[in-house]
């Protein structure tokens, strides 16, 4: 497992965060809870999420660690098999592509092209979530380091991008809904802090009903993090992404052979970074 540039600059925390991280710290090794792997920069992951509160921050520390072990996470990598992932992809495409302007790894989701009907034909929501789970152990392990690597500095978030073009009410059905809810307490509760910014684009009038329906479910940080855009989104997202890295249907230029939605285009890419290298992916010369 590659661990690179995690280290954290202690000049950019103020003296109480600097005081709450060793607590923390102490805390986490007093109750034995502390994982070998975990750095200052994956605690305060924790300590920001939960306000710089030790308590609430150790509570949240411990929970991911027993979750962990329940859902096998530390080995989902290379244990979760998902035969299914290709037709998926077709049903929901969901991929990562590419870096933006700060070097974060971008991922995006068009969720206006989901076929729900089809989709829980294929797989479950269970497996869905599974496969959900195992794509952060790989964003995590190889190619947050990755993009790490390349920067020469460390890079700890993405850049999200959800495309609704398309999106109508009957994509969000009772199924649909329990999944984005389950997915959210997952990447809230046992990722926090790996999401930069959440750019929402191509949001139809609807998205005000179904926004409402899932916004309960975003805390505070999060809600934060997140921009709604209708249709006129390009300049917004070329000033975070360049044009070159911006898939086509995002209105940048890239049109990776195959299509970007299956290249996995990124410096992760590099055969230096793949701990985790699948040969069930797509392959292309696109980076």
């Amino acid at each position: 497992m590659m661990r690179v540039l995690r280290h954290i600059q202690r000049e950019d925390l103020l003296p109480f965060q600097q005081d709450a991280l060793e607590v923390l710290k102490a805390v986490l090794v007093a109750q034995r809870l502390l994982r070998k792997k975990d750095e200052d920069q994956d605690l305060l992951r924790f300590l920001r999420a939960r306000s710089f509160d030790v308590g609430k921050a150790t509570a949240m520390y411990e929970a991911m660690t027993e979750w962990r072990k329940a859902v096998g996470a530390d080995t989902i990598a290379q244990t979760f098999d998902f035969p299914e992932r290709k037709a998926i992809k077709e049903l929901y495409p969901q991929f990562h592509h590419k870096t933006d302007k700060f070097g974060r790894p971008i991922y995006i989701e068009r969720v206006g092209q989901m076929q729900l009907e089809e989709l829980f034909k294929t797989t479950s929501t269970e497996r869905m979530l599974m496969y959900h789970i195992k794509e952060w152990e790989v964003l995590v392990d190889w190619k947050l380091p990755a993009c790490s690597k390349i920067s020469a500095r460390p890079i700890s978030q993405s850049l999200a991008i959800m495309d609704l073009k398309g999106l109508t009410m009957k994509h969000m059905n009772k199924q649909a809904l329990q999944y984005i809810q389950h997915v959210s307490k997952v990447d809230q509760d046992y990722y926090p802090e790996y999401l930069g910014k959440l750019i929402i684009v191509n949001a139809p009038m609807s998205f005000k009903a179904i926004w409402a329906a899932i916004k309960p479910w975003l805390d505070k940080r999060t809600q934060k993090k997140i921009e709604v855009h209708g249709s006129c989104f390009v300049s917004r997202l070329l000033e975070l992404v360049n044009k070159e890295d911006l898939p086509e249907f995002l209105g940048g230029t890239c049109s990776c052979p195959g299509g970007c939605e299956n290249s996995d285009a990124g410096p992760w890419n590099d055969p230096r970074y793949q701990p985790y290298a699948d040969p069930g992916k797509a392959t292309t010369d696109c980076k």
